[in-house]
């Protein structure tokens, strides 16, 4: 499906505003560089100069922590991650420890094909303990680690997969899984389809999370420096389709399939005709992760509001000067219409 002139004209508007007001700040969210800040993510920062030499320990570190992202604001995840002791944090995000306890643990815990499919991991709704039915009164690192990330009752599996999804792959880490691949093929998008699928093996590791990642460690005009993984691949394959950037879809009357592939794919032809290197000197002109990131952030309210630089906080007179095209598509003008509105029919 390709996109409307009108839909064009929205995400070219909305990426123009990204790329002034949040592009290479400290506000910016979900970007390699807000999980290098321990006021973000507490413990589970990762250092930078070790994520910019491509360093194992920082990228599964990376890995596992971007893995929190979902289903919940990101403000509740930040604030889970920096209630989490130093200890705690370690533990989560070291590989070679979780195989020691994945291979010192309960047998359904040693391979990745039995974590996924056999173990039962599970949450008290009363207590908010870790349970399980297979072996309830054993203790479990994954029913620890599922009270220490608190979200579902499963998600204590989130780690230890990661880890084992490595050794079910057959390597060593994760600069051994990109040489392994960059070994099987020369093709950039064979490449990032390879890496895409492997990471997509360990539990809660969707498309959304496996391109939310991958983007962060290969695409420069993303993260900079903090991108080591940027030669020889796609990274434009890699777009995050997450219900903000679909809130931006329902806004511009997006009509065609709901399929990851799809609005993926609808997304990169927006990004074909915005040149942001009008927007902005450093950057290629076609990048759709960016295009993507600008959708992100321009309808995340939670992240605006908590921003001090955002322009909301400066309503109604900033948005009075935005353009319509972008005014009548930001969720803080339309809530502040509807109030207005409701005052309007309630005076007498």
């Amino acid at each position: 499906m390709k996109p409307t002139r009108r839909q064009y004209a929205a995400a070219r508007a909305v990426t123009a505003w990204y790329m002034r007001s949040y592009y290479g700040t400290a506000g910016d969210v979900g970007v390699a560089a807000m999980f290098c800040r321990p006021d973000r993510v507490g413990h589970f920062a990762v250092d930078p100069g070790a994520l910019a030499a491509g360093a194992s320990d920082a990228l599964f570190r990376l890995l596992v922590t971007m893995t929190m992202f979902q289903r919940r604001s990101d403000l509740q995840i930040m604030r889970v991650l920096q209630g989490i002791a130093q200890v705690d944090a370690l533990e989560l995000t070291d590989a070679a420890r979780l195989l020691e306890l994945a291979d010192d643990g309960c047998d359904l815990s040693r391979s990745l094909d039995t974590l996924l499919e056999r173990c039962d991991l599970g949450k008290c709704p009363e207590t908010k303990r870790g349970v399980c039915g297979q072996r309830p009164a054993s203790p479990c690192h994954l029913k620890r680690h599922t009270e220490l990330l608190k979200r579902y009752g499963h998600f204590g599996k989130v780690p230890t997969s990661a880890a084992l999804m490595l050794r079910a792959e057959g390597v060593e880490d994760l600069p051994s899984l990109r040489a392994r691949v960059w070994d099987e093929t020369a093709d950039p998008l064979a490449r990032a389809l390879a890496l895409e699928a492997a990471l997509s093996r360990a539990w809660r590791i969707s498309e959304k999370i496996a391109a939310m990642y991958l983007s962060a460690i290969t695409n420069r005009d993303l993260s900079g420096e903090l991108a080591p993984w940027a030669e020889g691949v796609d990274t434009d394959h890699f777009v995050v389709v997450d219900s903000n950037v679909d809130l931006f879809l329902k806004k511009i009357e997006y009509r065609g399939p709901m399929t990851y592939r799809a609005r993926r794919a609808f997304i990169q032809s927006l990004a074909a005709r915005i040149h942001l290197d009008e927007l902005h000197p450093t950057v290629r002109r076609y990048n759709p992760r960016l295009v993507q990131q600008a959708l992100y952030m321009f309808m995340s309210e939670s992240n605006r509001r908590a921003d001090p630089a955002d322009c909301c906080h400066d309503a109604p007179a900033s948005c009075g000067r935005c353009p319509r095209v972008l005014a009548s598509r930001c969720s803080f003008n339309a809530a502040r219409d509807q109030a207005a509105a409701a005052t309007a029919e309630a005076a007498p």
